[in-house]
């Protein structure tokens, strides 16, 4: 298989002015973007969603501009197809609908492809007969009814059907009500026979007595001749074709009859005397009246009203139900016979299937088990119920949760997680949707948006190790976007390893371009390999670096004399005479030297002017590094000198405002701007002045406070922001 090459051009797509990057994937399946906040991700991860629905992106905040969106595989010379795009975003609940792809991998491809050409034809067969059917008894959901009807054990269609077609078969009925004028599905009739349950019961007992006494009709025991088997009989000989053929019917009341025109007059004259009986008329009239101030039962009570010979059958509404289906499939009862002969037929080929299917373990299993072994302290379980049911049906299968070992139903179960335990149940979803495509063999490309965003390490890393699975995969190839250094670091050591500089890149933007430059080109990663090499003649690594040095020795003695005068040097301060420890604007390259060749063992310094001032230089590289038409927004140094040139500025500016000029030791910057915010907080003219020193302790302590561990808030941060700041503070006066 050729390994994807992606060529990708993009302008005006969600933000993103422009981007002209290729990957190669030929190397290592995965790259790795750090990208900070707000330069590329989510417009990124939006562009190729669109693409995986075969829509066109576009730029949300200003339509007029046209958006350009050029993705090409160079290695087939083709656009990924949308199928071929997945978009994994760091939390959605409904990116990925997990039921959806269960059925997909409940068995291996072969057995479902075996399974669904069986099941095809049978269900070409059941359609036939439901759209019959449903003209017969004009029910809403025939399927569901029947099913609901007769099933009490989970048995799918073709079992219920094969279980009642003798029944209906034998059924001597010709009901042509509508099945939900009496079985309507909010149970309104149910409800009213039940509440008139008496009334009901003195009707039927009525008609039974009429009939054991009627002279016509009979009944004894279980053995009944009434009203409908009678009608049911005189429909039977309806067309005459049965005296034509020479037979007579002898009525013990009415003795020998010869055509059917007298037989029906007898039969309906004999129902009328029934029913027009004096006393069952009258419990008649009072379930009509109660019919009368129930206007939702309008459509039943006229039913009745047609059909009177129907309130005994309900007396027993659930074998009424039952009757009801016998009757119209004993109308269909050819088509019936001709689906339940082919379920027949096929029955035991498709319990072969299911058992096939069963004795494997699915790759949902697979999933589940995936994701146990992988994710800690968890407060959820999953299972499946109705594995061999869902691919009878073709229906998903009915997924099972326990929260801390109860049942819970999912979307409760949603409500109750955490923030973190919902994004785990969201890779969980994930890991079903990358199965179903590794089933599928679907070569597919990964759009990864700060998938572990909120976990705690634990877990964290146990989606790094699962992204390096993927990464193995042939068919699989991501680009995994992070605004997380940490989290960019991790991945080129454990997912890129031997790759982590061809296949890692840092996003910046530059004017109105986002830029993907390797990060082997830069010194982020890894910047205090560098600085350490050169800072004995580069003046910026030399400035950059007196954090770094000053925490060295920070964690051996805070009280070293190198640790202060590092700090006269980061700080405006005065000299101290008593510690021989020189004031800010006094600390030269020579002051520094020893210090540097103590803590970082490196070659003697080889500065031209060692007695040059370190404020001077500050000031010089910050002017410099200001003016430069296209600040490169992620190298780590410019961004150091910005900040500590700022605070000097702002600390100076104070210093010179504040009545109280006491010595101040530790946290000088915010206890000096609490001094000046309460002296003069209440002068409008300092208004802004006080804004902009804000600013400065808000933006730059965590970028001065410096270690090889925790320096990502300064990555984070835009070095125009930083240029601004400085900008402002200079103006101070």
């Amino acid at each position: 298989m050729t390994d994807l090459k992606l060529d990708i051009k993009l302008e005006n797509c969600y933000g993103i002015k422009k981007l002209d990057h290729k990957f190669d994937f030929s190397k290592c399946h995965t790259f790795v973007i750090y990208a900070p906040n707000g330069v590329m991700k989510t417009s990124f991860a939006n562009t190729f969603k669109d693409l995986a629905s075969a829509k066109v992106p576009c730029d949300r905040i200003d339509d007029s501009l046209t958006p350009i969106c050029e993705v090409l595989d160079c290695s087939q010379n083709t656009q990924p197809q949308p199928e071929s795009i997945c978009v994994i975003e760091p939390y959605n609940e409904k990116a990925f609908d997990s039921e959806g792809k269960v059925l997909t991998l409940l068995a291996n491809e072969e057995v479902r492809k075996e399974y669904l050409g069986i099941y095809s034809e049978l269900d070409k067969e059941k359609q036939s007969l439901i759209k019959t059917l449903k003209k017969v008894s004009k029910s809403n959901n025939c399927e569901a009814e029947l099913v609901s009807t007769f099933s009490t054990s989970k048995e799918n269609i073709f079992e219920v059907l094969l279980k009642i077609v003798d029944d209906s078969r034998k059924s001597t009925e010709k009901y042509d009500f509508k099945y939900n004028v009496v079985f309507d599905p909010a149970g309104k009739v149910k409800d009213f026979l039940n509440e008139n349950k008496e009334l009901f019961t003195q009707y039927c007992d009525k008609y039974n007595d009429l009939i054991s006494h009627s002279d016509f009709f009979a009944k004894s025991g279980e053995t009944v001749f009434g009203t409908s088997e009678a009608k049911s009989l005189s429909d039977s000989v309806k067309g005459n074709e049965f005296f034509s053929a020479g037979h007579g019917l002898n009525i013990k009341k009415y003795g020998s009859i010869g055509d059917n025109k007298r037989f029906n007059e007898i039969v309906d004259e004999e129902i009328q005397k029934i029913f027009n009986d004096k006393d069952l008329k009258g419990i008649f009239d009072k379930v009509e009246k109660k019919l009368n101030a129930n206007q939702t039962l309008s459509d039943f009570k006229k039913l009745i009203e047609k059909n009177p010979a129907l309130v005994v059958k309900l007396a027993d509404y659930e074998q009424f139900r039952k009757d009801a289906w016998f009757s119209f499939l004993g109308q269909i009862i050819n088509e019936l016979d001709k689906l339940v002969a082919l379920y027949i037929s096929k029955k035991t080929e498709i319990e072969d299937l299911i058992k096939k299917a069963n004795e494997q373990q699915s790759k949902w299993e697979d999933a589940i088990q995936e994701f146990s072994d992988r994710f800690f302290n968890m407060p959820f379980s999953l299972s499946i119920e109705n594995k061999s049911d869902a691919i009878l049906n073709t229906q998903t299968p009915t997924i099972s949760f326990k929260f801390k070992g109860k049942p819970v139903d999912r979307k409760k179960m949603i409500d109750v997680l955490s923030q973190g335990e919902k994004r785990a149940f969201y890779i969980l979803n994930v890991i079903f949707e990358v199965k179903s495509r590794q089933l599928s063999g679907t070569k597919t490309l990964f759009i990864i948006d700060d998938i572990a965003d909120s976990f705690d390490y634990k877990n964290k890393y146990a989606i790094v190790e699962y992204l390096h699975d993927i990464s193995r995969d042939p068919n699989f190839y991501s680009i995994v976007m992070t605004h997380n250094f940490d989290l960019f670091r991790t991945l080129q050591s454990r997912v890129l390893q031997n790759n982590k500089w061809t296949n890692s890149l840092i996003a910046e933007k530059v004017a109105d371009e986002i830029r993907l430059v390797d990060a082997g080109s830069k010194n982020i990663t890894d910047p205090f390999s560098l600085w350490k090499r050169d800072v004995h003649s580069n003046e910026k690594y030399l400035i950059a670096s007196i954090p770094f040095v000053r925490n060295l020795i920070e964690y051996k003695d805070s009280q070293n004399i190198s640790y202060r005068l590092l700090t006269h040097a980061l700080h405006q301060k005065m000299a101290d005479p008593v510690n021989s420890i020189k004031a800010t604007d006094d600390i030269s390259i020579s002051d520094l030297e020893p210090i540097f060749l103590s803590v970082l063992s490196i070659s003697p310094f080889t500065y031209t002017d060692t007695s040059k001032k370190i404020i001077d230089i500050i000031d010089k590289l910050t002017t410099d590094i200001v003016s430069a038409a296209d600040s490169d927004s992620i190298v780590l140094e410019d961004k150091i000198i910005l900040a500590i040139g700022s605070r000097l500025k702002a600390e100076k500016y104070m210093w010179s405002k504040v009545t109280d000029q006491s010595e101040i030791s530790g946290n000088q910057t915010g206890l000096l701007f609490r001094r000046f915010k309460d002296e003069f907080a209440s002068d409008q003219s300092y208004k802004d002045k006080i804004r902009i020193l804000e600013n400065v302790n808000i933006m730059t302590p965590e970028n001065i406070h410096l270690n090889s561990f925790m320096y990502e808030p300064i990555l984070d941060m835009s070095i125009d922001e930083l240029k601004h700041l400085y900008g402002e503070v200079s103006k101070l006066n």
